[in-house]
């Protein structure tokens, strides 16, 4: 077994649970401890660490979740962006898939096409047969390597995505079971290319069912949850675009589980939760004769203790939830305006600048 896979103990008891992971980790660039997660609201919540079967609407464990994994040809797994517990329940996930004996790749909304010789290079490293290794210890040293630069390698936060280090260990352990790493979302030309109005090359409509649209109610939910993100500041008919580009994300990550799947193999996504819900996400668009299994991994909310009031529990939507502490309570329209305020005073700024620098 490779030192970089995880041995893993999982206790879920009533509505607590224990989560404990231990392995021999590649060692970072400073060869310092993994970062301690930051400190959560609602960690005494009654559903906080329980995770729930939606269809019989009750609480399960990893145990009864595995059984699920060994029937299933994709598995979803959902998150919200900025929850670090999140990712340690994805990366559990993961780690529970590779202990299954399931061979499989991860694909990432996270990443895109352009990464794919950063791709390349580390999955190689880590599909190589050690048996067949002569030096061992420098086979070690590069995935070391690739590994601690993998994030800058990625421009992870460059490019606007949550802490690097709250999403690493999915990846690590991911590759510690010799899954290899897929990009997930189009390139972010391609995006504000088609956000503009503009046409799909031939290269990306290539096994890619963009025929396949939404049917009324689709669009109308979709809509719907898109106007209630942006806080109701923009009117439905401005949020057409972003429809269109979200059926293209959900299209575009769909295709990478299903061109990567191999027989009996195991397609794992990484990505919001918006887009591993199967009335109209990303399954919406994989093949109907495979075992789909989508997990939402949602944060609890003050005050609501029974799950069936949540809007992820729902057999429809997702066939596990899993329930955790809030990153925090401020509300999002808030938030959201705050974040406009900022958008403003930037753009406002550049001629400004350009002015002063003339």
């Amino acid at each position: 077994m490779s030192r970089y896979r995880f041995a893993l103990a999982s206790c879920l008891l009533g509505f607590g649970y224990a989560l404990t992971a231990f392995a021999a980790l590649p060692a970072q660039a400073s060869d310092k401890p993994q970062k301690t997660e930051t400190a959560m609201l609602l960690a005494d919540h009654p559903l906080a660490g329980s995770l729930w079967h939606t269809t019989g609407e009750k609480v399960t464990d990893m145990d009864a979740f595995a059984k699920e994994l060994q029937k299933a040809d994709f598995l979803l797994l959902g998150e919200k962006h900025d929850n670090e517990r999140h990712h340690i329940l994805q990366s559990t996930m993961v780690s529970f898939a590779g202990a299954s004996g399931r061979k499989g790749q991860i694909v990432a909304e996270m990443i895109e096409p352009k990464y794919g010789s950063v791709l390349d290079t580390i999955n190689s490293a880590f599909l190589k047969d050690e048996s067949k290794t002569e030096d061992l210890p420098a086979l070690h040293a590069e995935r070391d390597a690739l590994l601690a630069s993998l994030g800058d390698d990625l421009e992870w936060e460059k490019r606007g995505w949550p802490s690097w280090d709250s999403y690493r260990d999915i990846f690590r352990v991911g590759l510690g079971w010799q899954f290899p790493i897929k990009a997930g979302n189009p390139d972010r030309e391609t995006l504000m290319s088609v956000g503009r109005g503009g046409e799909l090359g031939a290269d990306l409509l290539h096994n890619l069912p963009w025929d396949q649209d939404y049917d009324k109610a689709q669009r109308e939910s979709l809509l719907d949850e898109l106007v209630e993100s942006h806080c109701g500041m923009m009117g439905r008919e401005s949020m057409a675009p972003l429809v269109t580009l979200q059926r293209l994300k959900d299209a575009h990550m769909a295709r990478a589980m299903r061109e990567g799947a191999s027989d009996n193999g195991l397609s794992i996504l990484i990505a919001g939760n918006g887009h591993t819900r199967k009335d109209r996400g990303i399954p919406y668009y994989l093949d109907k004769d495979k075992t789909i299994l989508s997990v939402a991994i949602i944060e609890v909310v003050r005050g609501e203790s029974d799950p069936s009031t949540y809007p992820a529990f729902d057999p429809k939507l997702y066939d596990y939830v899993w329930f955790t502490p809030r990153v925090d309570e401020i509300d999002p329209w808030e938030k959201f305006r705050e974040q406009l305020e900022q958008m403003k005073k930037k753009m406002k700024a550049k001629p400004d600048a350009k002015g002063h620098g003339s």
